[in-house]
């Protein structure tokens, strides 16, 4: 019973109850740290002047997701956590990868490829939709989560988002598999 099997659970120092209904807030620290180092890489290869650090856009929007009092005084906190979402795959973001990073996946390697890297747009496409609040997010939403959302609730919000960190988290890992 010492050892947890849940790889979430494992490397929580300890469980928040607040929030504890967004699988978004228990992401895993290992994943975030990854997504992270790569995007800070790219970021500074790439001199994007940004002088945040993802982590810290991560955790930001973890805290709009617990925070009763930023919902209650925030109607559009879903939309400004995807506009800070967003900023993690920003400004030419695969090419940069792909300048700067060599566990990326190449578009062209295989089906497989292609299918990781349009996902990765297909994240960036819907944050920046339902940011700006246009009608195609919840048809973009449909590409990237089961079942197939007819509305955008916290709930799918919530899988979308947690989806996406998840996703880069395996893009940046693709090679190292």
């Amino acid at each position: 019973m010492d050892e947890i099997k849940d790889p979430i659970l494992r490397e929580q120092a300890s469980i928040p109850t607040n929030g504890l209904e967004y699988s978004f807030v228990s992401l895993p620290r290992s994943t975030i740290e990854v997504v992270d180092a790569c995007i800070r890489v790219v970021w500074v290869m790439g001199s994007y002047g940004k002088t945040i650090e993802p982590r810290e856009i991560i955790y930001n929007a973890q805290k709009m997701f617990i925070s009763e009092e930023i919902k209650s005084q925030d109607n559009f906190w879903k939309e400004h956590c995807a506009g800070s979402l967003r900023e993690l795959v920003d400004n030419h973001f695969e090419a940069n990868c792909l300048r700067f990073l060599k566990c990326i996946p190449k578009r062209d390697e295989s089906d497989e490829t292609k299918q990781i890297c349009e996902k990765l747009r297909d994240f960036k496409e819907f944050l920046n939709d339902f940011a700006h609040f246009k009608d195609t997010a919840t048809s973009k939403a449909q590409n990237l989560i089961n079942p197939a959302p007819t509305e955008i609730s916290e709930q799918v919000f919530d899988k979308i988002c947690t989806a996406f960190i998840f996703h880069l988290g395996n893009y940046f890992k693709y090679k190292n598999k």
